[in-house]
């Protein structure tokens, strides 16, 4: 997959997260900021030809090198990928507390990822 269609993919995920509300739907809205981190992520590494169109790093815990290793101008996208991937170890896969912060920092998040991919 290109970077391109990661980046509908992406937007698709998160219309429907668009959807959802907090507090109700957090476990949700948690685990599809992933799916739409995934996406963005991996159309930053091929954008910045880290990856080939057929390679795809899962997470950001998955990846062979450190962020710091990165290209600049993506390593904030992958630091706020990174507090994707712990909320969704928190309150997805542990019994975390709700904490009304949470929908505005996955939000915010998102949103490093989505102007990172702006930016390339």
């Amino acid at each position: 997959m290109n970077s391109a269609k990661h980046l509908a993919q992406a937007a698709i995920v998160m219309a429907g997260m668009r959807k959802l509300t907090m507090p109700g739907d957090y476990l949700a809205i948690v685990d599809g900021a992933m799916i739409a981190g995934y996406h963005l992520g991996n159309a930053l590494l091929h954008a910045h030809g880290v990856f080939a169109d057929a390679e795809h790093a899962n997470t950001p815990s998955k990846l062979a090198c450190d962020i710091d290793s990165l290209p600049a101008p993506i390593r904030p996208a992958f630091v706020a990928f990174t507090e994707l991937e712990k909320f969704r170890f928190d309150y997805v896969r542990n019994a975390s507390v709700y904490d009304e912060r949470l929908g505005a920092e996955v939000w915010r998040c998102l949103e490093v990822m989505q102007q990172a991919c702006v930016e390339k």
